[in-house]
């Protein structure tokens, strides 16, 4: 018998142990480790109140928080950036310019040849609350992302805005927006600032969020 030979009889005689294998397999079938998943199922528990879970989660998560109403944002505004003592703040929210100047704060509207600034003031779509996170659309800043911008970023956003998972954003730009999607940027999830020394060091790459939430 030459080698050709005993190379075929050998192939089919491990294709045949295959086939006796999956045919047991088939023949005995084992419990289901992974029962039927109800995939229309939420993921998530339903929140009773979206604003205070938030301002929950953000805080857990390194965020400072501002509540204000509506009719004493600017107020509000000029308060908190005058007590951070910046000595340059990027905003990029053109209706805010006359009354940071009128309040003679250290305002630009663009990045210095791309020198972060202090603190950046800008403007969030959603506030996601499963998990924790911050929408921002191209057509609200000159940047593609946020990070990157300053070592501290003024988030201006409504409670009203606040939606329990990515679903319900898509859902809320969708409704709001002639069933057109507005151009989402990215969705930033906000992390714990580095700590130095006892300190809170805060750099553009991992900033400190500072939630402004207007009701």
């Amino acid at each position: 018998m030459d080698d050709n030979t005993l190379s075929t009889e050998n192939n089919l005689t491990t294709k045949e142990a295959i086939r006796k294998d999956i045919r047991n397999a088939l023949i005995n079938k084992g419990v289901n480790r992974f029962p039927n998943l109800d995939l229309a199922e939420e993921i998530f528990a339903p929140s009773d109140n979206l604003a205070y879970d938030f301002v929950t989660s953000f805080r857990a998560a390194g965020g400072k928080f501002v509540p204000c109403l509506k009719d004493q944002f600017a107020e509000y505004l000029v308060k908190l950036l005058r007590s951070r003592n910046y000595t340059q703040v990027l905003n990029t929210k053109p209706q805010f310019s006359s009354l940071l100047k009128a309040n003679s704060i250290p305002a630009i509207e663009a990045l210095e040849n791309s020198k972060p600034a202090d603190a950046a003031i800008v403007f969030s779509d959603n506030l996601v609350l499963n998990p924790c996170g911050i929408v921002f659309a191209q057509r609200n800043s000159l940047y593609p992302s946020v990070l990157g911008l300053a070592s501290e970023i003024i988030i201006v956003a409504q409670a009203d805005n606040i939606v329990p998972d990515l679903k319900s954003v898509f859902k809320h730009q969708m409704s709001h927006n002639k069933g057109e999607l507005y151009d989402i940027s990215e969705i930033i999830s906000p992390t714990p600032p580095t700590i130095r020394d006892g300190h809170i060091n805060p750099t553009p790459s991992n900033p400190l969020f500072i939630l402004m939430l207007v009701k």
